[in-house]
């Protein structure tokens, strides 16, 4: 077990002015901070080093006054006061990266200013704070200060250097604070202070830090190898933690639309979806009610709308807090730049280069087309940007007259062009492709509806104990099926059904939607082979229930008829996987665990710390999908079978499915009877299906990853600590973070029993694991095979947009159908328009950037600095390797037939690593797109 090493430091109460160095002008900071209680013995200590020493004249302020931290003000030393002491001379090299829209981005008025202070050596003022409070006075040591000059450019790095005389028995170094004079933010990726006999002190910052002239207030960064519990707070820094986590939350601030430059984190309601004052019919819900309950997502502060007093107006940008939003860094911008650029410029031409929008295909070879002639975009004049930002999707002609969006050839139809009409492949992605979190064992028998019955009708299902035994005669019997746990289902009935008649009412918009069932049955050979689909349609509109089941078949129209259900299975699937398995379960429910750690979580906070890195980008891609994905008239309503009623079905899910205690891995594997406990087994888990590769592969790295975070945490708790204190359940802002968890960002569910309780180290490491495996392992395979899965539209469409021809035929429609079957299948597929946006948005959202952050990849400044952190990192890092070579072996083993085969796609999806681009692998740290 990894243990901290902790030194004791003094109590002290109170605040402290600067001091002032020898031949410069005293600037007198605002308060220092202070209070008491200990200090990890990483810090660097100045007076306790052997540092080369001068004498020196220092001085101190002349008055202690109580101000914010944010102010300072000039004046020189009172020599009545002067003592002669021993100084340090240190120097602080601080990188600032160029950016698109920062500080010398363009030639303004303003730019001009700021290369005027760069001359004259005023670029930003740099402020060593100490540690600890003076033991004599129990107030804050003054803060050391100097300007920073513009000393050289390393590629796309500026460096500044600010040079002090520290004395000698200022003690150390606990943080620094910074004041950007230039009239625009800079990206300051971090601070170097070198001079010491031992190792530079790294302050890591990678932040914007706004100008001066839009917000007074200094930043405070403290050092790396400062992390620490809210207990074990150095007295010189406690009252800066404190307030730094109130200038997160807002404390005080105005309630007023919020600005770029803001770094405010609040809870807010999804009210923004809909667009009532452009057009009535774009009014939608507020989620994250009783009647739609839902997770919560940041506060933007914007007014409401005019014709909606429940709904927030719609504006170009989307808040988020400014250290979220890295689309302005170079080499940080290809997700967000990618995905805005796709929808604000590829979309809208892709819809206007159609003449009929609900055009489908005439014949396969058309789908065919987009992938070796593309479409046309003839009015879309993008000066070769687009071929930059999206190059797979246009790509180069030398004859080319017009823009050509050309698609890649997904890896399953180019393995095998007709595996999507195969049953075995059917069945397999159930359980190694795009959805693999829906599947679940059948446990009783006859299968039943919860809803009431009085509205839906009767709730038994129509799959009868003889369909099934015709279809597994000769294996064994129904009840033997069940009892040997055999029988497995998609069950997305009771989920679909009450919006049937809801979706099929929608008068702009061609689609249909069947609650369904789609039934399997686990083979000698270790693969399922689907038994019946049922389709439901409830009473209403005067018509009385209507439910049929389908199954394979061996005549004509019955085979067609399978075809048939299973496109509108498929489209079921492909809905709930899009709406809920990966908006609500990763995107949307990890949202308000970003927005508790920056409110309650100190930098300092260790496990702030740990989490940090697997919530990346993360705010910034959930509000760009608020923005043109997920709202009124995005592509999600436009290209899925539940039209205006997508979101507000994923609140419904989120009502009725959701568990915090289920989003772990094992958790979510038993609940669905996909495993059991066992001890004896390899993660402590048997599987029910022992050939699944997202359960095998995914409990690896579930392992791997609860490893290292019990590592760490039992680092920062011991069970041993000297105190004999539970250091969990005594941390404040821990408990503070765990509560606004489940009673803020979780408003909805805050009743709920299930929630973890919060109280011992095991208690912690569950709960961490949960979420970083969410925002990791779960996204990935959600999320990164889409395009490989989904591009090639009858293997997974989005939308089945006519009804199957048995339901309540006439005459004529039945002749049409027996005439031209394959016509009723290309009709039930997405339109031409439907189908290319939804292609390019896949392949974006498939994409793995140039500069993306695996997990386990990088470790983080704050794990370099604490050696035995670091090792535990190592340990996890090289694990994570080996589990590439798992993968690879066990994609080669035969035996392993749903990952193995001819024409079969291996199950890469949760190999941790990957070269940019559309891969179908690799895991990053966060959900960056």
């Amino acid at each position: 077990m990894l243990k901290p090493q902790l030194n004791n430091l003094s109590h002290h109460h109170s605040l402290a002015p600067a001091l002032l160095t020898q031949g410069k002008k005293n600037l007198i900071p605002g308060n220092g901070v202070v209070d008491n209680i200990g200090s990890p013995s990483s810090f660097l200590s100045l007076n306790t080093l052997a540092f080369p020493t001068k004498p020196h004249r220092s001085f101190c302020s002349r008055s202690h006054t109580h101000k914010s931290i944010s102010q300072i003000k000039a004046g020189f030393s009172d020599s009545s006061t002067a003592s002669i002491t021993q100084t340090i001379s240190l120097k602080a090299v601080i990188t600032v990266q160029m950016t698109v829209g920062g500080v010398l981005s363009n030639l303004t008025v303003d730019r001009a200013f700021d290369d005027i202070g760069d001359l004259l050596g005023k670029s930003l003022l740099l402020e060593l704070v100490a540690a600890e409070v003076d033991p004599k006075t129990g107030l804050p040591k003054a803060t050391i200060v100097d300007y920073a000059h513009r000393s050289g450019q390393k590629a796309d790095d500026l460096e500044y250097l600010a040079e002090f005389e520290v004395p000698e028995d200022f003690g150390s170094i606990g943080a620094i604070m910074i004041e950007n004079e230039h009239r625009k933010e800079m990206f300051v990726e971090s601070v170097v202070i070198k001079g010491l006999s031992t190792d530079p002190i790294i302050v890591s910052c990678n932040s914007w830090v706004h100008s001066k002239f839009d917000n007074p207030e200094k930043r405070v960064f403290f050092l790396d190898k400062v992390s620490c519990l809210p207990s074990e707070t150095p007295s010189g820094l406690k009252q800066l933690r404190e307030q730094e986590l109130a200038i997160l939350r807002g404390d005080g601030a105005a309630d007023k639309p919020r600005e770029k430059k803001d770094r405010i984190y609040d809870y807010d309601v999804y009210n923004d979806l809909g667009d009532p004052d452009k057009d009535p019919e774009l009014a939608r819900p507020v989620l994250g009610s009783k009647d739609y309950p839902y997770p919560r997502r940041c506060k933007t502060g914007r007014p409401r709308s005019k014709s909606d007093p429940l709904s927030e107006s719609r504006s170009g940008d989307v808040y988020v807090p400014r250290d979220e939003a890295f689309s302005e860094v170079k080499d940080m911008s290809f997700n967000a730049k990618t995905v805005y650029s796709l929808l604000h410029a590829v979309i809208p031409y892709i819809e206007t280069s159609v003449i009929d929008k609900d055009l489908g295909f005439p014949y396969f070879t058309a789908i065919e087309s987009l992938f070796n002639e593309g479409v046309n975009l003839p009015s879309l004049d993008n000066n070769g940007f687009l071929g930059n930002v999206l190059p797979r999707l246009f790509k180069a002609f030398e004859d080319a007259q017009n823009n050509v969006l050309l698609f890649d050839t997904p890896e399953m139809i180019d393995r095998d062009k007709f595996g999507w009409m195969r049953d075995e492949e059917f069945c397999r992605q159930t359980l190694a492709g795009l959805n693999p979190l829906s599947i679940s064992l059948v446990t009783e028998w006859p299968l039943k509806s919860k809803l009431d019955p009085e509205v839906y009708g009767p709730p038994e299902s129509a799959i009868t104990k003889d369909m099934i035994l015709k279809e597994i005669k000769g294996f064994c019997t129904l009840e033997e099926a069940i009892e040997d746990k055999k029988l497995f289902i998609l069950d997305y009935h009771d989920i679909f059904l009450p919006y049937v008649h809801k979706v099929r009412d929608q008068k702009k918009f061609r689609t249909t939607l069947y609650g369904s069932r789609t039934l399997m049955f686990l083979m000698p050979s270790g693969t399922l082979r689907p038994l019946a689909i049922e389709l439901v349609r409830p009473p209403g509109n005067g018509k009385p229930q209507w439910k049929r089941v389908f199954t394979p078949s061996w005549e004509a129209t019955g085979a067609w008829l399978w075809k048939l259900a299973k496109i509108h299975a498929l489209a079921h699937d492909g809905g709930y996987h899009q709406l809920v398995s990966h908006w609500l379960r990763t995107h949307c429910c990890t949202e308000p665990y970003i927005i508790a750690t920056n409110r309650q979580l100190s930098k300092m906070h260790p496990i702030h710390n740990l989490l940090h890195p697997h919530f990346r980008y993360t705010m910034e891609i959930n509000a760009l999908a608020r923005e043109s994905l997920i709202n009124a008239g995005g592509i999600i309503e436009t290209c899925f079978s539940p039209g205006k009623y997508s979101i507000e079905l994923s609140s419904i899910a989120y009502g009725q499915q959701w568990r915090f205690d289920h989003e772990a891995l094992p958790a979510d594997l038993i609940a669905r009877g996909m495993a059991v406990e066992d001890p004896d087994s390899p993660h402590g888990l048997k599987l029910t299906i022992e050939d699944y590769p997202y359960a095998n592969d995914g409990l690896v790295l579930w392992d791997i990853i609860k490893d290292w975070v019990t590592n760490y945490v039992n680092h920062y708790y011991p069970e041993d600590n000297n105190n004999n204190k539970n250091l969990v359940e005594t941390d404040s802002e821990l408990q503070a973070w765990w509560t606004e968890i489940r009673t803020e960002g979780h408003a909805d569910k805050k009743d709920e029993p299930w929630w973890p309780i919060l109280k011992t180290p095991k208690d912690l490491i569950g709960i961490l694991t949960t979420i970083i495996w969410v925002a990791s392992g779960h996204h990935a395979a959600v999320n990164f095979g889409q395009y490989d899965f989904a591009g090639y539209i009858p293997n997974r469409p989005t939308i089945a947009r006519v009804k199957i021809p048995c339901e309540d035929p006439t005459d004529d429609e039945w002749e049409v159908f027996k005439r031209r079957p394959e016509d009723e299948l290309l009709s039930a597929f997405p339109s031409q328009v439907q189908a290319s946006q939804v292609m390019a948005v896949l392949d974006v959202l498939s994409n793995h950037s140039v500069d993306e952050e695996y997990i386990g990849e990088t470790c983080e400044p704050a794990f370099e600095a604490n050696p035995e952190i670091k090792a535990a990192y190592e340990i996890f890092s090289g694990r994570l390797k080996e589990l590439e070579g798992i993968i690879d072996e066990r994609n080669a083993d035969e035996s392993r037939k749903n990952r193995n085969g001819v024409g079969v796609v291996p199950y890469n999806l949760l190999k941790p690593f990957s070269e940019p681009g559309v891969t179908s692998m690799g895991v990053p740290n966060s959900i960056s797109i």
